[in-house]
């Protein structure tokens, strides 16, 4: 079972998924610093997981970096265009920031997909039976 969430001790084990932010900072540290130890491609299998794992965890890490520091130095923009009255930073201030609600979007969607077996193809069989016509065509 997965852990429980550490923001939200009742909340359901997957939301500690995509929102616990540092732990999967802390555990990004912890994987390169693995991938950096010359010993682990002795282990390729190891080696691989932990590449995906790193993958993985800097899919999720880096891009709530630059989200934070796009929100941060929007704020401190918007403050100066507001005092300046300047509406093309205003402008450029709503572009930025269309692109970050676009980055969280598409968190959101891969949060959605959290289960390993996830990214594995479907496959679904339909077949006729007894049935009358219409089940026949629809089969």
């Amino acid at each position: 079972m997965p852990p429980r969430s550490t923001t939200w001790p009742h909340g359901s084990p997957i939301f500690g998924g995509i929102f616990d932010y540092d732990g999967k900072r802390d555990r990004l540290e912890e994987v390169v610093r693995l991938t950096e130890d010359p010993e682990i491609w002795n282990d390729p299998k190891r080696a691989q997981d932990l590449g995906r794992e790193r993958k993985q965890l800097e899919d999720v890490v880096l891009v709530l970096d630059k989200i934070g520091a796009t929100v941060e130095d929007s704020r401190e923009l918007f403050d100066m265009a507001r005092e300046e009255n300047d509406d093309d930073t205003f402008a450029s201030l709503e572009a930025d920031l269309a692109g970050v609600e676009e980055k969280v979007s598409q968190l959101e969607f891969r949060r959605m997909f959290h289960d390993p077996m996830d990214p594995n193809n479907c496959f679904r069989i339909f077949r006729q039976a007894l049935s009358g016509t219409e089940a026949q065509d629809w089969a």
